[in-house]
């Protein structure tokens, strides 16, 4: 059974804390954000004025970092940053332009985009992660105690996925949440898979 240290090629996408960073209240202009998690494609039907908000009980937290914290377990992500996605050749994926307005519903001029991965990656080695099976969808895992990948079984060119059968969260490979680091990017960051859930 493959085991999981910090060696891993793989780590999740996080929030980084930062002071006064923002952070987002639920999109909303997209009743099918269901398909974001599931990893459609939906370039052509997701709609021009879908935004986030920042969350009004917060009002001094208005700071926008590279990668925005959000309630959807989606990647927010800086133009900058989808830049750096794009020339590291993730392979599937989609940018979604959204907006992002502040506590007071004013539009902010930087854009932004969803980096959405499409098609998650069957790899999780189920037994090893001790899952609990949703009650609605018996194909989706609600909770498990172990993140536990094969990664024999990740195709060498998905860099950014989520695990089938447990969508909650991103798997980045760990070069390239180092090539984010390196370029100065904010708001992300890298949580070990040995170390999830983190308590």
């Amino acid at each position: 059974m493959p085991a999981i240290s910090a060696g891993s090629n793989f780590v999740i996408w996080g929030r980084a804390f930062i002071d006064g960073a923002c952070a987002l209240r639920p999109m909303t202009g997209y009743p099918d954000d269901w398909k974001l998690i599931n990893g459609e494609a939906v370039t052509g039907e997701f709609p021009e004025a879908s935004q986030f908000q920042m969350n009004p009980d917060y009002p001094g937290q208005n700071q926008l970092t590279d990668s925005l914290y959000n309630l959807d377990t989606l990647i927010v992500a800086s133009r900058r940053l989808q830049a750096l996605l794009e020339a590291s050749s993730v392979a599937q994926m989609e940018y979604l332009p959204v907006n992002v307005v502040d506590q007071k519903g004013r539009r902010m001029t930087e854009p932004y985009v969803i980096a959405h991965p499409l098609n998650p990656v069957d790899c999780l080695v189920i037994d090893a992660c001790q899952p609990r099976w949703g009650r609605i969808d018996k194909n989706d895992i609600s909770r498990l105690k172990h993140l536990v990948i094969d990664e024999s079984r990740i195709p060498a060119d998905r860099l950014l996925f989520r695990p089938k059968h447990y969508k909650s969260e991103i798997l980045v490979h760990r070069a390239l949440a180092e090539k984010i680091d390196a370029a100065g990017y904010t708001g992300a960051r890298w949580i070990e898979l040995a170390d999830y859930p983190e308590p």
